[in-house]
């Protein structure tokens, strides 16, 4: 993944097995930037199962920064 790539919600790290919340996999948005995670030192062995701190720009218009890229699925590569 890298910015400028069109991307959707997959769900992953939301949808589990008696979880109220859902996400929305059709609306798809571009990466705008892509940062590594400043995640405490005690927490390190999660910065493999979240990735990247990404932030995408929607199709309804609305920003989501510091997103997990492991949250994302590339819909179609820039260039």
């Amino acid at each position: 993944m890298k910015v400028g790539d069109i991307v959707r919600q997959n769900g992953k790290m939301v949808n589990t097995k008696g979880s109220k919340l859902r996400v929305n996999t059709e609306m798809t948005g571009i990466v705008i930037e892509m940062s590594s995670t400043d995640i405490p030192r005690k927490h390190e062995t999660w910065q493999k199962w979240l990735g990247a701190s990404v932030a995408v720009l929607w199709s309804n218009g609305r920003l989501t920064k510091k997103m997990a890229e492991n949250a994302l699925e590339v819909v179609n590569e820039a260039g």
